[in-house]
């Protein structure tokens, strides 16, 4: 399972992080916009939810 930082920087956006990933954040001008943005970028980095992949 992955662990995510949710935090508000100066300016009000929320960001969103993941440790175990470098690079990997999103964000959002809203707390909610911010982790649906990381949901998406899951979902790309991740085509099938990680240990459900199933081989042709």
């Amino acid at each position: 399972m992955k662990k995510l930082t949710v935090y508000q920087d100066e300016a009000g956006d929320w960001i969103v992080s993941c440790e175990e990933i470098p690079g990997f954040t999103a964000r959002g001008r809203t707390q909610q916009e911010a982790v649906e943005k990381m949901k998406q970028a899951f979902s790309v980095y991740f085509p099938c939810g990680g240990d459900n992949c199933r081989e042709s």
